[in-house]
């Protein structure tokens, strides 16, 4: 079958495309044939990085929707053919892959394959940090990356709680993709004065809620962002992970009783698996009767390389997914 292999860290030039042998699945999990994979932010840190565990070459990627193709022992819930949507560690990048049956759920025809594919990762995340913080009507948002696969499932889920929210975008087609997901306010952090606009849409107090996946030199300005008792979450860090000096002048020096806070989908997925279910039933549900909107674009798996190089040069909106 084929597959991406990482061949070592790098830029997009180590994704390769090769043939390697079909997975077997063992005991507790099935093969699925791939007919939708995200690509995640996450993929592109390990193809830079590598990650615990993982030596080169390996097969990339943590989301995949499809049907099930064989079935391991130990899996009386799931039989060839079923409409699935599956989450793991790594091996997305491929025809066929395996999954661990606890972290795979079965799909309606009310979904489709590149719909699902846009949901573990992303998705779960922006359901989880709405839900952990009880984000509700009059929560005032600010979201970093607003017009990404995050901040789209984010937009739409802060508006369908009744929460006033604020995207951060770099350009004007990527604020109006932000506005189209729910964001009642778009500002664009190469031209204006985030912290003073931001203040002018509160009336001066600043937001409840910071999002933030960038963090860097600049998460400084999510805490000046903040009204006094307001929290920062930080969930990402595409920019680099924050300074220590911008840590202590924004939050610890900051003296207005804020909170900081760091999101991980694994330690959900890790002590959590019981709510799952649930979240993917919210997000489904929501891409399908159009409340949530994210842009998705599918790109053929040969071209994960182009793909990747894409999302780092700032150049997509949504999500993109990979189609073998």
């Amino acid at each position: 079958m084929k597959a991406i292999h990482v061949t070592g860290c790098g830029g997009p030039e180590v994704l390769k495309l090769v043939e390697v042998p079909e997975p077997v699945p063992l005991a507790g999990t099935l093969r699925i044939r791939n007919r939708a994979i995200g690509i995640n932010f996450h993929d592109i840190q390990t193809r830079r990085h590598g990650e615990a565990g993982l030596t080169p070459p390996f097969i990339p990627g943590t989301d995949f929707a499809g049907t099930v193709d064989a079935v391991g022992p130990e899996v009386p819930q799931f039989r060839a053919g079923d409409r699935v949507l599956a989450l793991h560690l790594h091996g997305a990048y491929a025809e066929k892959s395996i999954a661990l049956a606890a972290l795979t759920v079965k799909l309606s025809d009310a979904i489709s394959f590149v719909q699902a594919a846009a949901c573990p990762v992303a998705g779960l995340t922006a359901y989880f940090l709405v839900d952990d913080l009880r984000v509700g009507r009059g929560t005032r948002v600010l979201v970093h990356a607003a017009a990404g696969s995050v901040g789209c499932f984010l937009g739409g889920l802060l508006r369908g709680r009744g929460a006033t929210a604020i995207g951060l975008v770099s350009s004007p087609k990527k604020a109006e993709v932000a506005r189209a997901a729910g964001y009642a306010h778009t500002l664009d952090y190469r031209r204006e004065d985030v912290v003073a606009r931001v203040r002018e849409l509160t009336g001066g107090r600043g937001v409840d809620v910071v999002y933030d996946s960038v963090a860097g030199p600049q998460v400084v300005r999510s805490f000046e962002a903040c009204a006094p008792e307001g929290a920062v979450v930080l969930f990402g860090s595409a920019a680099g992970e924050p300074p220590l000096e911008a840590l202590v002048t924004g939050f610890l020096e900051s003296r207005r009783n804020l909170g900081l806070r760091t999101y991980f989908l694994g330690t959900t997925l890790q002590h959590r698996l019981a709510e799952i279910p649930k979240a993917y039933a919210a997000l489904f549900e929501g891409l399908a009767g159009g409340v949530l909107r994210v842009p998705i674009e599918t790109v053929p798996l040969a071209e994960a390389a182009a793909a990747h190089g894409r999302i780092e040069r700032q150049e997509t909106v949504g999500k993109l997914v990979l189609v073998p």
